[in-house]
């Protein structure tokens, strides 16, 4: 048996307009559709970001802009804001999903919450 990959996901709860961090296990065999589950998502997409000269995988919703009203969540840039549950990984070399380890997991943490507050300025600004 595979061990299990760790992810850090960012979940949207469009009931209460929370955001919960959690550190998830999904299967090495069953990727895709762990991170479906998840995420509560019918389609995917990946956008791979650079922190602190590592990179990583961010996996979110592809249809997040055809919803109502879509939450944003991860802001990266003025041009890459991402919407509603994310979740961070990495792959290898061959492009295969591996599991976090906990440093990464705490960088990712760190990068998440930095990025939230360039989030919630870039939303003021754009209300002006």
């Amino acid at each position: 048996m595979t061990a299990p990959l760790r992810v850090l996901s960012l979940e949207y709860n469009p009931a209460v307009n929370t955001i919960s961090p959690h550190v998830r296990y999904i299967s090495p065999d069953n990727v895709l559709k762990d991170l479906y589950k998840i995420l509560n998502y019918d389609f995917v997409t990946c956008t791979e970001i650079e922190v602190s000269g590592k990179l990583f995988d961010v996996w979110s919703d592809d249809e997040a802009l055809l919803k109502d009203n879509p939450a944003p969540n991860l802001y990266i840039d003025d041009d890459l804001i991402i919407f509603g549950s994310v979740a961070f990984a990495k792959a290898d070399d061959a492009g295969k999903l591996v599991g976090l380890y906990g440093a990464e997991i705490q960088l990712l943490w760190k990068f998440y919450l930095e990025q939230f507050a360039k989030l919630l300025k870039f939303i003021k600004n754009q209300r002006k």
